[in-house]
């Protein structure tokens, strides 16, 4: 499998986590917890903040700014055409460094796949913390490992 196809399905991935848990989020007939809501609004954010960053852009929003539901859903929305149409101009350059500056104001060069990947990473590691956070509150997570993504298609 090459680095283009990996990258490719694990866009498709997080796409399909990031969806599932809105949709799950909205149907939950308890009061969402806060935890939630506030981690929910940093994976958007991360990734929007993390597309403008390939891009050369200045970060629109903060990477800890809280969201209502329907604002997380637009910028899921946005980010993830976004990542999307990078992986379909960038393929051949998946390699190219980025240059930007973090949220502390340091700056950094990143391989434009490990900026991907970090992407998708980060966002599977708060779906698993926002499932925790529901459980806690007496609410039913939703299932968003890969391997259930990939058992779906």
């Amino acid at each position: 499998m090459t680095m283009e196809t990996l990258l490719n399905k694990l866009w498709l991935y997080n796409n399909w986590a990031n969806q599932l848990l809105m949709n799950s989020i909205q149907q939950q007939t308890g009061d969402i917890p806060y935890k939630t809501m506030h981690l929910l609004s940093h994976i958007m954010n991360a990734q929007v903040v993390w597309l403008e960053r390939i891009k050369g852009l200045r970060n629109s929003v903060g990477i800890w700014d809280d969201h209502d539901l329907e604002s997380c859903r637009k910028m899921h929305e946005q980010a993830s055409l976004g990542i999307k149409e990078v992986l379909m101009l960038r393929s051949a350059s998946l390699q190219q460094t980025i240059f930007y500056t973090n949220s502390n104001g340091v700056a950094y060069e990143t391989q434009l796949d490990d900026i991907l990947m970090q992407i998708f990473n980060h966002g599977t590691y708060h779906r698993g913390q926002i499932a925790q956070d529901l459980r806690i509150n007496a609410l039913d997570p939703i299932g968003t490992d890969y391997i259930a993504f990939v058992r779906s298609h």
